[in-house]
């Protein structure tokens, strides 16, 4: 019995460290596929004169979820939206736990939501392109984050549930 208790806890930290370090190896691919729905916003209202609505339609077509099915919540009840921004925000932090980003990925895309549909396309392409700015620093720092913590996280998973197995025998 003792054996088989050891077992189940090396297994659920494992796990965890695992978990743990996918998340930090999703985190790159996802920032990337914001910056792309952030270029594909850009293109569809520049060149496109796309609406806010029109545009999101076809990013929830076209983008792999998470962010997919984020732009689709926010085209789903568009009749009884009064303040983009709001929605945006709400929908952000709905559909936040689905992604593998940080907080400062979420300050930023919350930011930039504050500011879509508010200004001319002029205004609106500077925004996006600051908020693209702001994303490919914290790819870059992801990127190196991964490398550094992933390793770490998965034998931290192993190593702490050899110590929790060591001290409980």
């Amino acid at each position: 019995m003792e054996w088989l208790g050891a077992l189940i806890i090396l297994s659920v930290t494992t796990w965890a460290g695992f978990d743990i370090a996918a998340r930090y190896k999703k985190r790159p691919g996802h920032i990337r596929q914001w910056k792309n729905a952030l270029q594909m916003i850009e293109a569809e209202m520049v060149f496109g004169q796309s609406s806010l609505w029109e545009v999101c339609e076809n990013l929830s077509l076209h983008l792999p979820d998470p962010i997919g099915k984020f732009f689709k919540s926010i085209t789903e009840e568009k009749e009884y939206c009064s303040d983009f921004s709001e929605r945006w925000t709400s929908h952000l932090k709905k559909h936040w736990s689905m992604n593998a980003l940080t907080k400062s990925e979420w300050e930023i895309l919350t930011q930039f939501g504050r500011t879509l549909g508010q200004h001319d396309l002029e205004q609106q392409q500077k925004q996006i392109q600051l908020t693209l700015h702001h994303l490919d620093r914290e790819l870059n720092e992801a990127l190196e984050v991964c490398e550094q913590y992933q390793r770490m996280a998965r034998g931290m998973g192993v190593l702490s549930g050899l110590l929790v197995i060591i001290l409980i025998i």
